[in-house]
């Protein structure tokens, strides 16, 4: 049999490569001989992607306890981080802020039984009372942040990346501590110690389904008359004549939901201008020769097909009308680009309109991923009172059927909705909480419900003619970009390489701009070949001639007066 340290790292690589049930296999094998901080971590990042909760915050706390008996600061570190995720999940928002919390305390050397005290932020009711605006990113110096802005691994790149996490999650998750109710649990501070001792850990899903399966073949005859009265009572059936599938609550409609929706993600980004939208979709091997593109209204964007997804189709539900003549498309071996110009200036508060996220298949952030209240508010547009109801294929038989049919049907409400920043909601109650969800006062819900004409699948028909707009520019416009810069936000929509150093009161962030120009404006080979120079020199060589540097190793040269060391010096 292999030795744990063979099976642990096959496990890591396995939880890097999404196999995720061989990772907590080979993982759980070699914990058994001892209990390795790096390995807990790993296990309850793959716990964690398998919605396997309980067991992803027992394995980091676990792991965090071992690392802090062991004295090891990033262990402790990497430990918090995963504590504050998984928490974040559980939507338990006010711990994951104090764990986010308490491993920058470490990142800043901080020692690590202080008493910071930051679980006592609560206010006369209990609820923890800390802001987004409370807290503020720690600027790196100018040699960090041109590490940073070269992608460089070395120097003190992993302490930035490990700081930007932590900050990060701090930031989502005070942002969504403050949109929940006064007095949701969320709002509560639950933990009690910094580093916990976990005792036994969770049972698994699939034990508690067995422990609950034993039960129920041990109730009695009543019980089973209970059961089977209830069974045969008359149940809703498809289009097709065949029953819907078992859905004793909408929260097992919105568990089956969301694995899948999880599942069929694209890891997409965007920035905006007061006139453009850049987005960019990470998916590989597009066809070019077959991709498409329909705008519609500019309200919506239908793209693709996309090789080895499901749904195949990309769409985008935009927050406000775009120019559709004026879209410039890019496909690319490794990603989609798109640039679209807005049909009215201004920025807009996110890409998509409210709701949009349930429906579709790209994933912005972390933030970005449905909730159960927004899956219940897109239910509640859609007028079902029952999930049986919908009318669902077998969830057993086609797993993706099934979800492309639920999100078809979702869909509906959304794009009835129409939400924006110029529209007007009403309230009505949701049949899934029970509590009141917006719903436009202009679309009753019973129409969509009965209007199946408008439930489809929606296929790209044509591609859209595409130009490259010229950008302009109003003279005295608000700057466009915000920052967290002490000298205020810069309109890069202004800046030209002509530009002189008037706007730089000392001139110390030349270096960066000009690495960033050179770094964006360059092609593919450029760009290869400054991150292979800068990164093997330890950030003491650059080459922009990738015809050189694909064949020469480079070496550290440090500066006069500076000495080379290594990580174990």
């Amino acid at each position: 049999m292999p030795s744990p340290a063979v099976l642990a790292d096959e496990g890591v690589r396995a939880v890097a490569a999404g196999k995720y049930a061989e990772g907590i296999n080979k993982l759980s094998e070699a914990l058994k001989e001892r209990p390795a901080p790096l390995w807990l971590l790993e296990r309850s990042k793959a716990y964690l992607r398998t919605n396997e909760l309980e067991l992803a915050l027992y394995d980091a706390e676990r792991g965090l306890q071992v690392a802090f008996e062991r004295a090891n600061r990033d262990q402790m570190i990497e430990g918090q981080i995963r504590r504050a995720v998984t928490l974040f999940r559980l939507g338990r928002y006010a711990d994951a802020d104090i764990c986010a919390f308490w491993a920058l305390r470490l990142i800043d050397k901080s020692k690590a039984t202080e008493d910071d005290g930051q679980q006592n932020k609560v206010d006369e009711n209990g609820e923890y009372a800390v802001l987004p605006s409370d807290i503020t990113p720690t600027k790196p110096s100018q040699d960090q942040g041109l590490a940073a802005a070269m992608g460089s691994t070395g120097g003190r790149s992993k302490e930035i990346s490990l700081r930007n996490q932590a900050f990060s999650w701090r930031l989502q998750a005070l942002t969504q501590l403050e949109k929940l109710p006064a007095g949701h649990p969320g709002r509560k501070v639950k933990i009690l110690e910094k580093y916990p001792k976990p005792q036994a850990p969770p049972a698994s899903k699939a034990e508690q389904k067995s422990s609950s399966i034993d039960l129920d073949d041990d109730d009695d005859d009543d019980d089973q008359k209970d059961y089977k009265a209830e069974t045969d009572k008359p149940s809703v059936s498809n289009g097709a004549g065949a029953e819907a599938p078992e859905l004793d609550t909408w929260e097992k409609l919105w568990e089956r939901y969301r694995i899948i929706h999880a599942r069929n993600n694209i890891r997409s980004s965007f920035y905006q201008t007061e006139s453009t939208i850049n987005a960019d979709f990470f998916v590989k091997n597009v066809p070019a020769d077959r991709f498409s593109l329909e705008a519609g209204d500019g309200r919506k964007i239908i793209m693709g097909p996309i090789s080895n997804a499901d749904p195949v189709s990309i769409q985008l539900h935009l927050w406000d009308r775009i120019k559709p003549a004026e879209i410039k498309c890019t496909v690319k071996p490794m990603k989609v680009e798109l640039v679209l110009q807005k049909e009215t200036r201004g920025k807009w508060p996110k890409l998509q309109r409210d709701g949009a996220n349930i429906i579709d298949n790209i994933s912005i952030s972390a933030t970005s991923q449905p909730s159960f209240p927004e899956f219940s508010a897109s239910v509640s547009r859609t007028g079902y009172k029952d999930p049986r109801e919908l009318g669902l294929p077998d969830f057993n038989q086609d797993q993706n059927a099934w979800y492309n049919v639920l999100v078809a049907k979702l869909e509906v409400g959304v794009e009835a909705s129409g939400v924006s920043a110029a529209t007007s909601l009403s309230k009505a109650p949701n049949p899934v909480t029970g509590t009141a969800s917006p719903i436009p006062d202009q679309t009753p819900s019973t129409q969509l419900k009965d209007d199946p004409s408008r439930i489809s699948n929606v296929v790209p028909q044509a591609t859209r003619s595409v130009n490259n707009p010229s950008s302009v520019t109003a003279a005295g416009e608000t700057p466009v970009y915000p920052t967290s810069s002490k000298k205020g936000p810069v309109n890069w929509d202004k800046f030209s390489a002509g530009d002189g150093d008037d706007d730089d009161e000392d001139g110390k962030d030349d270096v960066n701009k000009f690495f960033q120009r050179l770094y964006k404006d360059a092609d593919d080979d450029t760009r290869r070949a400054m991150m292979k120079s800068y990164i093997e020199s330890n950030g003491t060589s650059l080459s922009t001639s990738w015809a050189e540097a694909k064949d020469k190793t480079y070496k550290t040269h440090p500066p006069d007066g500076a000495e080379a060391k290594t990580w174990d010096e």
